[in-house]
């Protein structure tokens, strides 16, 4: 292995553990140099795909008052120089411009939007597949009683893309977070056809479900998720970009309703 990768493995373990509580002799401080940096940006450089964010409100002590579960997150391109793309879904695409930095051995990404809208993510992992990144945010948590200064903790994961991505057309379907059986069903309605064709049906599906299929231009994607909401959480993507729509909530189910087209 080269030695520069070597001690970047180093440096994201040592970051990692810094951000967890662990100590890791703690009598000497971790710097990180230029050439890591360069190491680094090149790893970053690309397009990141399949966003989730595990979101959580924490108290300025660090205890969890709440957790909204998985919430969407966008993809995101960063061409190596300092430009970045922010796609938060398959229709919209905002530039911008990024800049890496290091303090006390921790690795930050700020990322600005065209319109001057910036946000700081912490590097908790990059290799040449994955990205997982934390922002944290203040905000004012009411338990019902008192409101209470915290923090929103956004817990970002993405994958670089592969060839697969780049040729497959393909739309997949992931339910995360999910700590109870829940059923499943996933149709797609094709263009100027009114029937949707059920493609795949899960019974009694615990932890994670993931299913991928192939489609055209202007299909849309249909399922239904049996099972308590409030403890899952659906995501859709096409060629690993973020798809949006709107989401109809039951008795004990939710199903997909208006949009979740594919472009």
């Amino acid at each position: 292995m080269h030695f520069a990768l070597k001690k970047l493995l180093l440096i994201l373990v040592i970051a990692v553990a810094a951000i967890y509580g662990c100590k890791k002799d703690s009598g000497t401080k971790v710097v990180i140099n230029s050439s890591d940096m360069a190491v680094i940006n090149g790893q970053l450089r690309g397009l990141w795909l399949f966003p989730t964010n595990n979101q959580t409100i924490t108290d300025e002590s660090g205890k969890l008052l709440a957790s909204n579960g998985f919430l969407s997150a966008p993809a995101y391109e960063f061409d190596g120089g300092g430009g970045a793309t922010i796609i938060t879904n398959t229709n919209t695409r905002v530039t911008g411009t990024y800049q890496l930095s290091t303090k006390d051995g921790l690795i930050f990404l700020d990322v600005t939007d065209n319109k001057g809208v910036d946000i700081t993510y912490q590097v908790l992992l990059i290799n040449n597949q994955t990205l997982k990144i934390v922002s944290k945010t203040p905000t004012v948590y009411n338990n019902g009683i008192e409101n209470i200064p915290g923090e929103t903790v956004s817990n970002i994961v993405l994958q670089k893309q592969s060839s697969a991505d780049e040729t497959g057309k393909l739309v997949k379907v992931v339910i995360t977070g999910a700590t109870a059986p829940f059923n499943v069903s996933v149709f797609v309605t094709h263009k100027d056809v009114d029937t949707a064709t059920l493609l795949d049906t899960r019974q009694n599906v615990t932890g994670a479900y993931s299913f991928a299929f192939p489609t055209t231009a202007g299909d849309q994607l249909n399922a239904v998720v049996d099972g308590d909401y409030s403890l899952t959480s659906f995501y859709a993507y096409y060629d690993g970009l973020p798809m949006t729509g709107d989401l109809s909530y039951g008795a004990n189910e939710f199903k997909t309703t208006g949009g979740w087209k594919v472009p």
